[in-house]
């Protein structure tokens, strides 16, 4: 008895000292820690095998706005985890001390795999607050310009939306695809088209195959040692969409592509960024203009097409929006297209999708010792997460029927609470491309249930589930494919379509 009690003893004690070395010194004005089940390595593990779901899980047993856990070996030896909206809000109003841009440019280093010349100009005066150029700041600022409604926004969309009529014209002559996958292929098509100009590389199946394999672990990049050889796949990928974009530049590329990326790659010329280190940044950038774009498209016509009503409705909303003519036996199609995206049914349909599949974290990092919301101390050079599914399946800022896709919820007269929605980010990462996705998710709705009568195989739509175990992405893709038939819609085949924006 005296030796178990000898052997106890000498457990607790080695505990205490590991975690008197380990462990995170904490304050006592920090938000309340959850202590893990397994000594300081506890949340690491958890973290490690369940990913998302580890924090979402404590969020829903303990309840708290806030909350830390101490991991030895992350920055700061801490995580914050934030489930409120109102500090969600709090955040973004302290976006110098709680930095998105630092966290966006040290992810784009290491996915990118810059050198270190190319590292330190990317990395350096990120927020623009010391003298002299920031790279990081005059690029993100240029992107949010350029984006924003104007020309440079209208001509993109005329082209992107002109590839993607003759994608959607083509299925007159395919009866049966694999919906996700024939989605994915359309949004590349037009969307790195409408941006790269005729030399696209993305043109090339062997690139987007490239792309696809970049994206599947593009996390993993960052966050294991030797990605050559821990993530052989990935970095494959993206080695190939480099020498790509090598090529790009070297056919002179850029002088044929859009305002945009013409604008950036002076932006990285002027900075010192050379050739190979821009083809690296153009190689992941692809990334931020198609990982979350495909999958909310899939989501707004998967819910959109399985629904015959809400097809109807949709119907009824932009038909008037088409002009028919005809002359000398020529049938003439002319839609409005700058209408399409204010149709409140199908804007609705767009914010519930990413409402209800939006399951990824927004992070920040603390850059000084930080009072959030005069109530808590964010402790230097720890990291935030926001769990997106924290605010996005809140009934009290949803209601009872949070779970369920409602397509009309976004038109519905009560406010969602602000900080609930967290689908385009917020604050300074508001997404800077969000007019032009919903521009072209919003034309590809209305072209496909205008034109076509679209049925599942086997006649029941079964939901295909959705895969939240790719954490470099915000928006979870569906994890089944989901078959359909495409039969042209009586009194809508053939005619030449053409568009006004």
């Amino acid at each position: 008895m005296n030796l178990l009690f000898a052997s106890l003893a000498a457990i607790v004690s080695f505990v205490w000292f590991l975690n008197y070395v380990f462990g995170v010194k904490r304050d006592s004005k920090e938000p309340p820690y959850i202590d893990p089940r397994f000594p300081i390595i506890g949340h690491a593990v958890g973290l490690l095998r369940e990913k998302y779901g580890y924090y979402i899980a404590l969020s829903e047993k303990y309840k708290l706005r806030i909350f830390g856990l101490a991991i030895p070996g992350m920055p700061g030896g801490r995580v914050y985890i934030i489930n409120s909206p109102e500090l969600v809000l709090a955040v973004q109003r302290q976006s110098k001390q709680l930095s998105f841009w630092h966290v966006e440019a040290t992810f784009t280093v290491g996915m990118a795999g810059l050198s270190p010349h190319a590292a330190k100009i990317v990395t350096h005066n990120v927020n623009g607050e010391e003298e002299g150029t920031s790279f990081f700041k005059s690029g993100m600022t240029l992107q949010h310009q350029e984006m924003q409604p104007g020309e440079h926004l209208l001509n993109i969309t005329r082209d992107g939306t002109q590839k993607l009529a003759r994608t959607v014209s083509r299925l007159e002559e395919i009866t049966r695809i694999d919906l996700n996958q024939w989605i994915v292929d359309t949004i590349m098509d037009s969307v790195t088209g409408s941006f790269y100009g005729p030399r696209n590389p993305y043109k090339d199946p062997e690139i987007s195959k490239a792309f696809r394999d970049f994206q599947d672990n593009a996390v993993g990049l960052i966050s294991f040692p030797l990605p050559k050889v821990t993530c052989r796949k990935a970095y494959q990928g993206r080695e190939k969409m480099v020498d790509a974009f090598l090529k790009y530049y070297a056919d002179e590329g850029p002088k044929t592509a859009s305002h945009i990326v013409q604008s950036q790659d002076r932006v990285a010329t002027t900075s010192g960024i050379s050739l190979l280190d821009r083809a690296r940044i153009d190689a992941v950038s692809g990334h931020a203009i198609l990982a979350n774009t495909t999958p909310t498209a899939f989501w707004a016509v998967f819910h959109l097409l399985s629904d015959p009503k809400l097809v109807e409705e949709v119907r009824n909303a932009v038909e008037p929006f088409v002009k028919n003519s005809e002359k000398n036996g020529h049938l003439s199609r002319e839609m409005d297209i700058s209408k399409i995206r204010d149709v409140p049914i199908i804007r609705s349909i767009l914010h519930e999708s990413l409402r209800h599949y939006a399951d990824g974290t927004g992070t920040r990092i603390v850059l000084q010792d930080t009072m959030l919301d005069d109530k808590y101390l964010l402790k230097k050079d720890s990291f935030i997460f926001m769990p997106n599914r924290a605010y996005h399946f809140d009934e009290s800022s949803w209601g009872t029927d949070v779970d369920n896709f409602d397509a009309h919820r976004f038109m519905k007269s009560k406010p969602y609470q602000p900080g609930a929605f967290r689908g385009f980010g917020g604050g300074v990462n508001l997404c800077p491309g969000r007019f032009y996705a919903m521009n072209e998710i919003s034309f590809l709705c209305s072209m496909l249930v205008l034109r076509y009568d679209v049925k599942p195989v086997g006649g029941a739509w079964i939901h295909p589930g959705a895969d939240s175990s790719n954490l470099s992405l915000i928006i979870n893709p569906p994890i089944k494919e989901v078959l359909v038939d495409f039969k042209p819609r009586a009194g809508w085949s053939g005619g030449d379509w053409s568009f006004t924006l």
